[in-house]
């Protein structure tokens, strides 16, 4: 018989190629195409549990072959929470029941028309169009200013089409309705005729008359459309017509249009000769009521306020308003009649500079309490929504998508929108897709509505159990082995990077993304096990980049399973985006591919062990002992204490001894972390498989059913369970 050493050695110098061996047998092969093609229609887990063929191979493949027919157990354990740390898996000391439940969800993913992470990238496009709007406005602006000089009749305004609907927007007017010719005639009323064009509309009542009565009075064209002036419109005129088209358009108070109040108050404020000049101009007087947070203080009382004498404790500004009203009247330098003081200007430079201080500080408050109230109403109404149409006919949501998707008011329908709303965004020929429109495009994937518009479950790169397995994994993964205090420690560090992975994990679209980020990518790889300081960017890159399917490609080369299950876990497609054709019913694609190669690992074993027991003895040692967190994880399998009894060359009463002393006697022999290192683990096997040959010269077959049904003995606490179900 050829020795337990060259058997070994046979099948585990390519592991591989030894499953492939195992994957192309008849059987094997058979069993292993109905899972894979059967496993995707099961939508329940009675139908699971009822089809004999599926459920028997997946509990092969956990090494729970010996529990097969314990279906009600089993039911009990799949309907696990294993979120509940009290939950009947995670109850279980045998860790192959929380790993089967794992492998299955057939507790119904959770819809959510809007996840956190979808409305915090919503929200921050919002904030992100407001903050273009004041880019835009200072362009747009630019342009007229720079343009409208250079204009020598009316019909080179007309027909500029830019400055034109710069014009009509300063205006509040909408140019859809009106012709060329319409216009042209508005703009060359004599506004001071009665009878003018422009003026008859007044007179008739037309609608939007005084909107271009406005119009034909900021500009300077004769009848025949030439210019009355040097140009068609004066200083006065222009900063008019620009300053109304920044306060029509912007939909909160802009930067740009702070400096354009400062510049605009700066100009005027040293010509100032009296309070009631500056009151009686509108920008100049917000401007310091702003600055000095005065409210919608009357131009009598500011006047009173600023005339006062400062080191009078009973003037107006002391009694009414004290040493803020008297800090406001030093900023400014008028006689108790309200003109300047004399060889004064009205502000000096320090005083100029407090109040524009004071502006650029207080200019938005009012606005931003109106933003923060209408983001807060958005939050709290999306929360309440049900269905698309909850979302389109409420006037904040809908508000909120105009300005973060940059569409006019009428720009779309509600049924456009709703059709938008419910593409798939993954898919090409969807409404939003086909539309060519990005803003469409932008918003499907913001939300999740199914065709009929109903909440549906969010697609993302990993779904949210898959997620929350692998952050609870990773924290496991890392304390493994470690000692107090270092074992909290670590444990809190650990804890951090996977509630990190768990939230940015929802906003990844794509591979590039994914691989962008490796302290997300870190924590998978650290949940499968998987060391990620050995594991370069370019290594990521070409598993990444591999075909699944082709047994040829990059990932399915690597000696370790892992890698392929790792890349199969996550739901993109051959392009690397997101994709949901990787989505199961009740196991997900990784888990399809992690239950085959278990399974046929676990044939591998069953087949070596007919004619050698202690090969399969070994195989088992070498795929198990690495999740052996101490001592008493070993000694509570029978298999891998047979191997190490023959490895270190004790006898069968070693099992005997206080459980406690065969802990120590373990420690002493074995350094546990050893086992995570693939080579130190071999030497151990290589050891293993010498002595065994050593013990048993012969090389005869020996009497061991440790591993009968693939697994060591049943524990108490599982036996007390199958007691529970039968009473």
């Amino acid at each position: 018989m050829v020795s337990t050493y060259l058997s070994y050695n046979l099948v585990n110098r390519d592991i591989k190629a030894s499953l492939n061996r195992t994957a192309s047998d008849p059987v094997v092969a058979r069993q292993t195409e109905y899972f894979k093609e059967n496993i995707g229609k099961v939508s329940s887990l009675e139908e699971f549990l009822d089809d004999y063929q599926l459920y028997s191979y997946a509990m092969k493949a956990h090494g729970l072959e010996e529990m097969t027919y314990a279906k009600a157990f089993m039911k009990k354990v799949l309907e696990s929470d294993l979120s509940d740390e009290n939950s009947f898996a995670n109850q279980l000391t045998d860790e192959r029941y929380r790993n089967f439940a794992a492998s299955f969800q057939f507790s119904a993913q959770t819809t959510d028309l809007q996840t956190d992470a979808q409305q915090a990238e919503l929200l921050e496009k919002y904030e992100a169009s407001l903050a273009e709007e004041s880019d835009t406005l200072e362009a747009e602006s630019f342009y007229y200013e720079a343009m409208i000089d250079k204009v020598t009749n009316v019909s080179g305004l007309v027909n500029n089409s830019r400055l034109m609907t710069f014009v009509l927007d300063a205006y509040g007017i909408d140019g859809t309705y009106y012709t060329k010719d319409h216009l042209t005639q508005i703009l060359t009323s004599d506004t001071s005729d009665p009878d003018s064009y422009v003026n008859q509309l007044v007179t008739n009542g037309s609608a939007n008359a005084a909107s271009f009565l406005k119009l034909a009075e900021a500009f300077d064209f004769n009848a025949d459309g030439s210019l009355a002036g040097a140009t068609a419109q004066t200083a006065a005129q222009k900063e008019e017509t620009v300053s109304l088209y920044v306060d029509e358009e912007q939909t909160y108070v802009t930067d740009y249009y702070r400096q354009r109040e400062r510049a605009y108050y700066e100009s005027k404020i040293s010509t100032i000769t009296s309070v009631d000049e500056l009151t009686s101009d509108s920008r100049l007087f917000n401007y310091v009521r702003t600055a000095f947070e005065l409210g919608s203080v009357s131009a009598s009382t500011f006047k009173s306020i600023v005339t006062s004498d400062t080191s009078d404790p009973d003037s107006y500004a002391a009694t009414n308003g004290g040493d803020a009203w008297v800090a406001i009247a030093g900023k400014f330098n008028f006689a108790s009649d309200g003109t300047v003081e004399s060889s004064m200007t009205a502000q000096g430079s320090t005083q100029l500079a407090s109040t524009h201080s004071g502006f650029s500080t207080f200019y938005d408050d009012a606005d931003e309490e109106r933003k923060d109230a209408l983001i807060d109403l958005f939050k709290t109404n999306i929360s309440e929504a049900e269905n698309v149409d909850d979302l389109l006919s409420d006037t904040t949501m809908r508000l909120v998508l105009q300005r973060t998707f940059g569409f006019e008011a009428n720009e779309f329908s509600n049924s456009e929108l709703r059709k938008a709303l419910t593409s798939d965004f993954t898919d090409p020929n969807s409404y939003a897709n086909k539309s060519k429109d990005s803003r469409l495009i932008e918003m499907s994937k913001l939300f999740n509505f199914d065709s009929e518009g109903n909440a549906a479950v969010p697609l993302q790169a990993h779904n949210s159990l898959t997620a929350t397995m692998i952050a609870k994994q990773y924290v496991i993964n890392e304390v493994r082995f470690l000692e107090e205090p270092e074992k909290t420690e670590v444990r809190e560090a650990a804890t951090k990077k996977a509630e990190v992975y768990q939230e940015e994990i929802q906003s990844i679209d794509s591979v590039s993304e994914l691989l962008a980020n490796r302290e997300v990518v870190d924590v998978v790889i650290g949940a499968f096990g998987l060391d990620a300081d050995d594991v370069t960017d370019d290594f990521l890159k070409q598993i990444f980049g591999s075909d699944l399917s082709d047994p040829k490609s990059f990932v399915n080369q690597q000696i370790d399973s892992r890698w392929a299950e790792l890349v199969a876990s996550f739901n993109f497609d051959a392009e690397g985006n997101l994709t949901r054709e990787t989505i199961g019913t009740i196991q997900q694609r990784g888990e399809t591919m992690e239950t085959v190669n278990k399974y046929l690992r676990q044939t591998l074993e069953e087949t070596e062990g007919e004619s050698n027991e202690a090969v399969r003895l070994a195989l088992y040692f070498q795929r198990t002992a690495p999740t052996i967190t101490d001592a008493y994880g070993l000694i509570a399998d029978d298999a891998l204490m047979a191997v190490f009894r023959t490895t270190f060359g004790f006898s069968d009463e070693f099992s005997n001894m206080d459980v406690d002393q065969q802990a120590r006697i373990i420690e002493e022999n074995l350094e546990l972390s050893d086992l995570q290192d693939p080579a130190k683990l071999e030497r151990l096997l290589q050891r293993y498989s010498a002595m065994y040959d050593t013990e048993n010269a012969t090389f005869s077959d020996p009497a061991i059913s440790i591993l009968s049904g693939g697994s060591g003995s049943i524990s108490a606490d599982l036996l007390f369970s199958l007691a529970q179900l039968k009473a």
